[in-house]
């Protein structure tokens, strides 16, 4: 998720001991070429009690001399999928292998245009795919579908401050993520004092428990501008990546509450290595932490938990976003 995460993790890696690289496409070398990769770094194996020596028992043996390079990378692809990490991949040249489906098992039932439709009062603008407006009772709404239009953001809270409204709701349902560098920076906006927001924690060695002391991470109040008002922040299912992390960060602030569903999570930095035959395999190699000692990786829960169903939104109505205008 954050780019000098990833960036030293690359380094780190090179005082691992190196891995036995094959110079031919035997088909067994390359699977344990992959394995190992995976073993040595994937971060994720005890929080979600993968038994990756009992993933090797498993597919191993269904390779031989005679498996096929459609095969071999079928197999290695299911291996990945038992990560059960979206941002862990395998890729070859014209295909990707399978993404985890991180939103499984859930119903996420959500229609922007039915809040511009229903909801908005006053339409104040739009910056790329960032949208603001005013809800009734003089309430605040921004939507951010994708991590990306920081500067804009920083700019609407400044309209927001203006228009003097008495809560703030920031809807990042089904936000996939993008660019999580900025955050600590834009929390900065909303807290009066230095403020722990959680830490990262990242694999440092070949072991398992091979792991970095983990290193805090601060929201750092701006001279210039404060913005405390109540502040809601709908979040589903459907977040992932940085919106997880982001959800992880402003849920430690006093004056914000989560509303919504549980997120997808993806908390972590990723790793990418390229196999001998050309193939590339990316695991993830870091963690967020939350204040508490909580990983973000398996989703951020709401402090208010609630969801629409699909007979709302037929209906006109999302249930999520007029408990964040109740609460």
């Amino acid at each position: 998720m954050r780019s000098f995460i990833i960036i030293t993790l690359f380094i780190l890696s090179s005082s691992y001991p190196s891995y036995a690289q094959s110079t031919t496409n035997d088909p067994k070398v390359l699977f344990d070429e992959f394995w190992t990769f995976v073993d040595r770094n994937y971060i994720y194996f005890d929080a979600k009690k993968i038994d990756w020596d009992a993933v090797y028992q498993k597919y191993s043996p269904q390779i031989n001399v005679q498996t096929t390079e459609d095969e071999l990378f079928a197999i290695m692809d299911a291996a990945v999928v038992e990560l059960q990490d979206a941002h862990s991949l395998l890729v070859k040249p014209k295909k990707v292998g399978t993404q985890f489906d991180f939103k499984g098992g859930y119903n996420i039932h959500f229609d922007p245009n039915l809040i511009k439709s229903k909801y908005v009062k006053d339409s104040l603008g739009q910056e790329g795919n960032l949208y603001w407006a005013l809800l009734d009772g003089n309430v605040g709404y921004i939507y951010l579908p994708k991590f990306n239009d920081f500067l804009a953001f920083e700019k609407v809270l400044r309209i927001m401050k203006k228009l003097r409204v008495k809560k703030l709701i920031i809807d990042v349902r089904n936000n996939g993520g993008g660019n999580s560098n900025p955050v600590p920076g834009l929390l900065g906006n909303l807290v009066r004092q230095k403020t722990m927001l959680g830490s990262y924690v990242e694999k440092i060695g070949p072991a398992h428990s091979d792991l970095v002391k983990p290193i805090p991470m601060y929201a750092h109040p701006r001279a210039d501008f404060l913005f405390d008002i109540p502040i809601a922040v709908l979040i589903n299912r459907g977040c992932y990546s940085a919106t997880t992390y982001f959800a992880a960060m402003i849920k430690e602030l006093p004056n914000v509450t989560l509303v919504g569903q549980i997120t997808g999570g993806g908390a972590g930095g990723h790793l990418g290595y390229q196999l001998s035959n050309g193939w590339q395999i990316r695991v993830s190699v870091s963690d967020f932490l939350d204040k508490h000692g909580v990983s973000a990786e398996l989703g951020v829960s709401p402090d208010k938990n609630i969801e629409n169903t699909k007979e709302n939104i037929q209906n006109g109505t999302d249930r999520m976003l007029e408990k964040a205008i109740d609460f």
